[in-house]
């Protein structure tokens, strides 16, 4: 199955609705790290923004949402210093993973970006677990840890780990990918 990311201003109203939804399973509690979904309207504001904010939507072959990737710029630095993303329903694992490498590479390769730096509430194992996976088999590396960092929407109270892939690191990651293959 193929996949295609899209600008999320163009799926607002799916977007906002999906992700509300997503408010009702408590697997997501720590996605909303500032306490709750805000609305549609700071949503709009976000994604019209590319200056500020790179807000993509993951769309499956059938056209299904099913991924929102968001990240926050600190202009000039070309430094992404907030992330978040959701995987919608479960579906499309493999995709999911396609669509992030995606993201990764529009960050990097067309946006320019210099550093990208995300965090992950320990009490958020499952999340925890993909992202220390990810460094370890890709590119990327732990900053630290922060404490009592992150109030999830249920209002548990969690350290984090700080991530980091830096754009040296993501083109030799890349490097190693293309010479590996050929």
């Amino acid at each position: 199955m193929t996949f295609t990311l899209e600008p999320a201003a163009s799926y607002a109203q799916q977007l906002n609705y999906l992700i509300m939804k997503a408010t009702l399973d408590v697997a997501n509690e720590w996605f909303f790290y500032d306490g709750a979904h805000n609305g549609a309207h700071a949503l709009e504001l976000n994604m019209s923004n590319t200056w500020l904010y790179e807000n993509m939507v993951a769309i499956s072959g059938d056209q299904k949402l099913f991924a929102y990737f968001e990240g926050q710029w600190t202009r000039p630095m070309d430094i992404i210093n907030g992330f978040r993303m959701i995987h919608f329903g479960g579906k499309y694992p493999l995709l999911f993973a396609k669509a992030f490498f995606s993201y990764l590479d529009y960050l990097f390769v067309n946006r320019g970006c210099q550093a990208f730096n995300w965090m992950v509430a320990l009490q958020n194992v499952y999340a925890l677990d993909q992202y220390e996976r990810f460094i370890k088999n890709y590119c990327g590396h732990k900053v630290g840890v922060r404490h009592y960092a992150q109030k999830s929407y249920t209002g548990k109270i969690s350290d984090i780990n700080l991530y980091e892939i830096t754009a040296r690191e993501y083109y030799e990651w890349k490097e190693r990918l293309f010479t590996k293959r050929h």
